[in-house]
This record gives C-alpha cells, structure tokens and sequence, in this order.
C-alpha cells in the first residue's frame, strides 16, 4: 500500500497538484465549518471526497450526479479532494472498477488550464485554479 501511495502522490505532484495528509487541513476545513459531507462548498473553496484514485495518472474519480456536486468542483478556486488511502488503486482500470456503480463519473486530475494562440496560460477557466489532494 504504501509504494502505491508513493506513487499516487508522486505523480500528482507531477500534475502540479499538492498532496497534504489529513491533519494539515484540519484548520481550515474547521474554519470554514467543513461537516464531512461528501460534497460541500464554502465561497470559493470546494470539497469533494474521491470515489477512488488512480496511482499510475495521478488522478481521483469523484460523484457529478448533480448540478450541486458539479459546482463544488467547477465553480470554485481552490478544490480539495479527500482521498482515502485505501481507495488509491494502481491504475485506471482498478480506479474504475471501484466507481462503476456511479452514473456520473469526473476525473480530477489537475487545475484547469488553458492557452490561447498567443501562448498566454489561463488558470482556472473551466475549473478550480488550484487542487490539492488530501490523503486520509
């Protein structure tokens, strides 16, 4: 488990997505009242606790059944994804098999970015400008 951890953690970062433990977002997920649902919003702040994570990409599954569940990960600036570490599988088909029985799957795998013709990067256009993945 913990090579596998290793690597989910490795390779998110790759994505240019932070990975903290649990106990390091214990302030601000008390600051802004954060009840442990599954999905929860907070101004600008989203957090959503994966279904499942994929090691080999560096990415999670998350719940977007409804238009609620899709704007705590699109219409926020910073997104935190709760992940359990025994949900973090080693690829995409064992992430997958793990989040088969949801009608609407997302993979969060990094900020949303785009560029223009012009080169010049945006963040944050079609999604969260940060993301950070909070192993638990």
């Amino acid at each position: 488990m913990g090579d596998i951890l290793e690597k989910f953690s490795r390779t998110a970062k790759l994505n240019s997505v932070e990975v903290l433990e649990i106990k390091d977002t214990e302030d601000l997920f008390e600051r802004i009242s954060y009840d442990g649902k599954n999905h929860f919003r907070f101004n600008k702040i989203g957090i959503v606790k994966a279904i499942s994570a994929n090691a080999q990409e560096g990415n999670t599954l998350i719940d977007a059944s409804d238009d609620f569940k899709l704007s705590c990960v699109l219409d926020v600036d910073e997104l935190y994804v709760i992940v359990e570490k025994d949900k973090v599988c080693s690829n995409s088909f064992e992430a997958y098999k793990k989040a088969k029985d949801e009608d609407y799957l997302l993979f969060v795998g990094a900020e949303s970015k785009t560029a223009d013709i012009e080169k010049q990067l945006i963040s944050g256009v079609q999604g969260a400008k940060k993301v950070i993945f909070v192993l638990a």
